[in-house]
């Protein structure tokens, strides 16, 4: 269980800094496993802070959500950009490694990216304004998918004719691996399945 601090005043022109130690707060919660305490006020009390000092920065806690979304988005794009074997089809499956990777090492963060804790779609009805960000929200990550795919396809390691659908479909199926092998652990799940998953969804060769 994390425990909340008192911080300095910031100094004036700080105020991304103070962003930053919100969003970071936040991250704080659920990695503690006390999505329950994600309110504003349990954000500010972790960071330190009185409540009226979020708004400033972050109008409400959807706000403050699609931030760590986003942030959380960013260190996957940067990690599914690692691999650099030169076989492309050796690549698409090091991605897809680190992607499930990522979802095992990150379960809290994960569920606000997709949808677990926090609801992109209800967040939506309720600010509007949102739609801008939301709509680029992971795309940086699934480019990586997509553009792994057409390599794969250009050296005829896959036999897709729409590498765009078909690096969609990888991802579906990837979440939808993540997601039941934490839901049925207890499942006998053979040992070669990611490999089926990729290969078939891939359609690689």
């Amino acid at each position: 269980m994390t425990t909340p601090r008192t911080r300095p005043r910031n100094k004036r022109g700080e105020g991304a800094q103070l962003r930053d130690e919100i969003v970071d707060a936040a991250m704080k919660l659920l990695e503690g496993g006390t999505p329950q305490n994600l309110t504003l006020r349990g954000v500010a009390r972790q960071a330190g802070i009185s409540a009226p000092s979020i708004y400033p920065h972050f109008p409400d806690l959807d706000a403050i959500l699609l931030a760590v979304a986003q942030r959380a988005f960013d260190v996957l794009e940067q990690e599914l950009g690692t691999p650099d074997d030169e076989d492309p089809v050796e690549r698409l499956r090091a991605v897809c490694a680190v992607y499930l990777s990522f979802a095992e090492r990150r379960p809290h963060q994960y569920r606000v990216m997709f949808g677990a804790v926090w609801d992109a779609g209800q967040a939506l009805d309720r600010a509007p304004a949102m739609a801008d960000e939301l709509a680029v929200l992971g795309m940086g990550a699934f480019e990586i998918f997509r553009r792994t795919l057409a390599d794969c396809v250009a050296t005829g390691g896959s036999a897709s004719a729409d590498p765009f659908g078909d690096a969609t479909a990888l991802w579906v199926g990837l979440h939808g691996f993540a997601q039941l092998q934490v839901a049925a652990p207890l499942f006998p799940w053979p040992p070669d399945l990611r490999d089926s998953v990729i290969d078939r969804l891939a359609l690689l060769r």
